[in-house]
């Protein structure tokens, strides 16, 4: 994987994909090295650093919190209190109420300042969802988080030792071809194979036709759309799917004779259009002498 769509980060509190990576007899320390806090740039000065593995990484997580009073004071920190609780509660109890709110919105509603929003809250957000907060639903940033609570223990962030292709999907393909399967690249699919009222397969771009008992489509919702607008754009089911509205993003990497970062950690950069990037240089692409991948917002602007 020479060029990445964004650059990936694995989250502690996974639950489904470390047992399918067991499964195949992938382990997590050969493919990822844990980072126990992020990186916020603001101007020109030293990072705020905050520690977010509060097991792992207990004392980078206080210090965090305790410290860095000259980017947030003790009042701006502790304004985000009510505002993750009450968040977590409307999530479980009141998911369609928070749904009505975007994530700014729900921010004040809640008595956050406005320099924990503008330093904290939106480059997390844009950082992960690569919008600005004013663009998506409390739901959905709440959503994220969780599915930790029960696990906060395993909370942290881990960076890919490698192209996700290279450590992750190709040991995945191996297993499967072991097992008899077969695993085909650059195979675009035209169209669904529809027959009798039911998807008998996909036809390739090559004219060959593939059939299948079930037919799984593990796509972006850019590359579900067209397949199943063929024959079902009419269909009461399918409405609500094809009303969804498609979200862009755009990533940006740039090759260096240098690292940009003295360290490959998560950064986030609020108030600038980098919502977050990071140097890979000495993690995922340890064949470049200096590689900056950074995700732009807004990104319909690029």
């Amino acid at each position: 994987m020479k060029v990445e769509s964004g650059f990936h980060r694995y989250i502690g509190f996974y639950s489904h994909l470390p047992l399918l990576l067991r499964k195949v007899g992938i382990k997590l320390s050969d493919i990822l090295t844990w980072e126990e806090k992020v990186h916020v740039r603001m101007n020109n000065g030293k990072p705020l650093v905050l520690g977010l593995a509060p097991v792992h990484g207990m004392v980078k997580t206080i210090q965090g919190f305790i410290g860095n009073q000259d980017y947030l004071s003790v009042k701006d920190k502790l304004s985000l209190l009510p505002f993750f609780i009450r968040g977590m509660i409307d999530y479980l109890v009141r998911p369609k109420q928070l749904d009505s709110f975007n994530i700014k919105e729900y921010a004040f509603k809640h008595g956050v300042t406005p320099d924990a929003f503008h330093q904290l809250i939106v480059p997390l957000s844009s950082g992960i969802y690569f919008l600005p907060p004013n663009r998506y639903s409390a739901y959905v940033f709440f959503g994220l988080f969780a599915p930790g609570i029960p696990k906060f223990y395993k909370m942290r962030i881990g960076a890919f030792l490698g192209g996700m292709t290279e450590v992750m999907c190709q040991p995945m393909a191996d297993w499967i071809e072991k097992k008899g399967g077969e695993v085909r690249v650059n195979a675009k699919v035209e169209s669904l194979i529809y027959e009798d009222h039911q998807i008998k397969g996909v036809r390739l771009s090559n004219g060959e036709n593939l059939y299948a008992t079930h037919t799984i489509l593990a796509t972006t919702l850019y590359a579900f759309k067209p397949l199943l607008e063929q024959h079902f754009k009419k269909e009461a089911w399918f409405k609500p799917i094809g009303n969804l509205p498609l979200m862009p993003a755009a990533c940006l990497q740039i090759e260096l004779s240098e690292p940009a970062y003295p360290v490959d950690i998560t950064t986030f950069a609020p108030l600038t259009c980098m919502s977050s990037f990071a140097e890979q240089s000495r993690t995922t692409f340890q064949q470049s002498k200096g590689r900056l991948s950074i995700i732009l917002s807004p990104p319909e602007k690029f």
